[in-house]
């Protein structure tokens, strides 16, 4: 069966109030044991396979879960069973059966949760939702991370209700979507909490770390274009790479509002916040490059988005000059400067990433993603599904793109600064879109591409924060006149980096044209 769900992070604030409106609504209480299984190899999570056995009350449930069709929806295959022993004979003749076949080592446990749940059926419109709380922790070797979110399961009805009630239940508490399951954070945990060995006999031995190190618990979540292929409809193919670039965004912002990542450092935590805005960028260029066949994302969802991206680039500009330009000023022999600090005006990070307003944005969007896959599944089921595609088409806008972009790069030095930055964002949408179909592309070709644009898109983002920088020294200077040392020195510098940018136009300008994969 598919299950379909959404789960959604409960802040410390809203536990008490989310609890008594379960209490009101008559939740019934059950204590949940759960022992995930898998290789010291972790081979049944590279496939996406959660495979669990959980203690519900008094009985006990045997249960696999595989990837679905969209981030909410899960296959999932429940046995009951009479003891805590695992039967792996149950998915005999199922396609969970063709991957437990190639596993190279024996399952083991590997980490467990443990939890008090709250649930209770809600009835709208049609439509059942199971909604539970489920408030606990996940082990793993020494470690262990807490638990507090909601689950919104349709059990039957329409997935619009679904979303209609998380996003009510995110205005009411200031819920956070979150795209990872419990088996993701006890697989990340596992990682970092379990070692693994191998004997002389070849065969691997799990021990606990002691100790390990925190800050390397959850890495920013960067980029993982998906596996495209030919026989995708040009449709089905956005489909996948928007759902891919959205859970970049909520993923990184999760980590931004601060879900599992008390112990990061700053930098890491600066990170997070570069990965989001590469995630909404990515977004954006995705839904430019398939604008035919992408339905239309929600104006005020994107507005949200588009403005929290905003003020997020208005914190790194003061994070790059003080931790990036302010230590190379120094070495070039700039005096000592009061360096701006963030103002007390600018909204912090985890503040606008958890506002409920930029949560429903990104539950929005997911929903508009999900309603459009079920239409394709529908369409597929029919005659007018059934027309085949003449060719891929997105070789043809790709390189329109970089031969828009090698015409105005070729006089890059003598553009207008605003003009410049038009060509940056260019460069960047045509790189994030070549990584998102490099399934459909000739690799050959991507392989001599790909260098000359790297590093065209690395120059011209140094560029931009020397540009950024002057304006900020600029005001600074109006105060300490010795910031005017760091004006004439980063004007050579952005004069340097135009001739870099340039000379990379030049080379991509000899780029063959871009093909589709035969």
């Amino acid at each position: 069966m598919i299950e379909r769900e959404l789960k959604l992070h409960v802040p410390t604030h809203a536990r008490a109030d989310i609890i008594k409106r379960l209490r009101s609504a008559k939740a019934r209480r059950v204590s949940l044991h759960a022992r995930y299984y898998d290789t010291p190899e972790r081979e049944l999570a590279d496939s996406g396979i959660a495979l669990r056995m959980r203690k519900e009350g008094r009985r006990w449930m045997q249960t696999v879960k595989a990837p679905g069709p969209d981030p909410v929806s899960r296959l999932e295959l429940n046995h009951l069973r009479p003891d805590g022993n695992l039967d792996l004979a149950l998915y005999d003749n199922t396609s969970i059966q063709t991957v437990l076949n190639t596993l190279s080592s024996p399952l083991s446990l590997r980490y467990e949760t443990k939890v008090v749940r709250l649930q209770y059926e809600h009835h709208v419109d049609n439509t059942t939702i199971e909604i539970a709380f489920d408030e606990g922790a996940l082990f793993a070797g020494e470690r262990e991370l807490p638990i507090c979110e909601v689950e919104f399961e349709l059990v039957e009805g329409s997935p619009t209700t679904l979303f209609e009630v998380a996003k009510q239940w995110t205005l009411d508490f200031g819920l956070m979507l979150d795209p990872r399951s419990k088996a993701e954070r006890g697989d990340t945990l596992a990682s970092l909490a379990l070692s693994v060995q191998t004997s002389r006999t070849g065969e691997a031995i799990v021990t606990s770390v002691s100790r390990p190190n925190n800050h390397h618990l959850f890495k920013p979540c960067r980029a993982k274009p998906p596996k495209l292929t030919n026989k995708l409809t040009p449709a089905c193919a956005y489909l996948k790479c928007a759902h891919e670039c959205l859970t970049q965004i909520a993923q990184n912002a999760a980590y931004t509002a601060g879900i599992d990542t008390a112990h990061a450092n700053s930098s890491t935590h600066m990170e997070y916040v570069h990965q989001l805005r590469v995630g909404i960028r990515r977004l954006k260029s995705c839904q430019k490059l398939f604008s035919e066949w992408a339905p239309k994302l929600p104006d005020d969802a994107l507005e949200k988005i588009s403005n929290t991206f905003n003020q997020l680039g208005a914190r790194r500009d003061i994070d790059v000059l003080r931790t990036v330009i302010a230590p190379r000023l120094k070495l070039a022999g700039m005096p000592d400067i009061r360096m701006p600090r963030v103002s007390a005006n600018q909204t912090a990070p985890a503040s606008l990433t958890s506002s409920p307003s930029f949560q429903n944005a990104l539950l929005d969007v997911l929903e508009t993603l999900v309603i459009f896959g079920d239409t394709l599944q529908l369409e597929a089921q029919s005659e007018s599904g059934a027309k085949k595609q003449g060719g891929n088409p997105l070789p043809k806008y790709l390189d329109a793109w970089l031969r828009a972009i090698v015409k105005k790069g070729g006089k890059f030095t003598s553009l207008p600064i605003e003009e410049q930055h038009n060509v940056r964002k260019d460069v960047k949408r045509l790189r994030y879109c070549l990584e998102m179909c490099s399934g459909v592309q000739d690799k050959n070709l991507l392989s001599k591409l790909r260098p000359a644009l790297e590093q065209a898109q690395e120059d011209l983002g140094e560029l931009n924060d020397y540009y950024t920088a002057e304006t900020l020294f600029h005001d600074i200077a109006q105060k300490q006149p010795q910031a005017w040392f760091a004006i004439g020195w980063l004007k050579a510098m952005q004069t340097q980096k135009q001739k870099d940018a340039e000379s990379h136009f030049r080379l991509l300008k000899k780029a063959p044209r871009l093909a589709g994969k035969k």
